[in-house]
């Protein structure tokens, strides 16, 4: 049998009948005043079905979040944790639910929202989400060519830093409107990413911003957390 440890969130809640009233009671009683709590869906676990996942949606006006949590009997706690393979059947369900609210945004996302780079049918395609001003994508763009021999790349500019990295992104999706090919759009692309790269002052509008971060927006409220970012395209786009 699979070892289990099972952390706790709050002592105090460690014992209560899981039904949906109590289990509503119980998280209206330590949420702010005004955060509306509802039970979006619960399930057994398909490989320990004595334990029930439970999906709450945490709402305040325009604003949401979901909460995952997981019952067994009286018992309920924030996460199960198996020591063999050190899977979080929480963090999984998490990446889950993230694929699924990025997919229904992908597949609606306007044709100018993404960078193409590489038109190989025989090749798989990854979508990255990336960031002119996060280090670790400067690191992929480095070595984009050799990326670029295995697989083709879409690219959407999620920026996760502040307003420069968004008047970044803004002037990145300008510059290539005017360029074809995929070396071209990669020196586009490097020269924005460029750790000395100073925006200009006045090249990019209040409005321009605002644009790119509705953009980041949708993604980072569907569970995007980190940049870079890959996913293969098929996951994004299947039916």
């Amino acid at each position: 049998m699979k070892k289990i440890v099972l952390t706790s969130m709050i002592a105090a809640s460690a014992l209560f009948a899981a039904t949906d009233a109590q289990i509503l009671g119980f998280y209206k009683q330590i949420v702010p005043q005004g955060v509306n709590v509802e039970i979006s869906s619960r399930h057994k676990l398909s490989d320990h079905q004595e334990y029930e996942a439970v999906i709450l949606k945490l709402s305040n006006g325009g604003m949401s979040q979901d909460e995952i949590i997981f019952t067994k009997g009286d018992l309920r706690v924030p996460d199960i944790l198996d020591l063999k393979t050190g899977k979080s059947y929480k963090g999984e369900l998490q990446e889950q639910m993230m694929i699924t609210k990025l997919s229904a945004i992908y597949k609606a996302e306007d044709e100018a929202n993404i960078i193409r780079l590489g038109n190989d049918s025989k090749k798989v395609t990854k979508v990255m989400f990336s960031d002119p001003e996060c280090p670790y994508c400067r690191e992929e763009l480095k070595n984009i060519e050799k990326t670029l021999q295995n697989e083709n790349l879409k690219i959407i500019l999620t920026p996760v830093h502040d307003k420069s990295a968004l008047e970044k992104s803004y002037l990145i999706y300008k510059d290539l409107k005017s360029v074809k090919s995929d070396s071209d759009k990669v020196k586009v692309l490097r020269k924005y990413f460029a750790e000395n790269f100073k925006v200009p002052e006045h090249s990019v509008t209040d409005e321009q911003v605002a644009q790119m971060d509705n953009l980041r927006r949708k993604y980072l409220l569907a569970g995007l957390r980190s940049v870079p970012f890959f996913i293969d395209e098929t996951i994004l786009t299947k039916k």
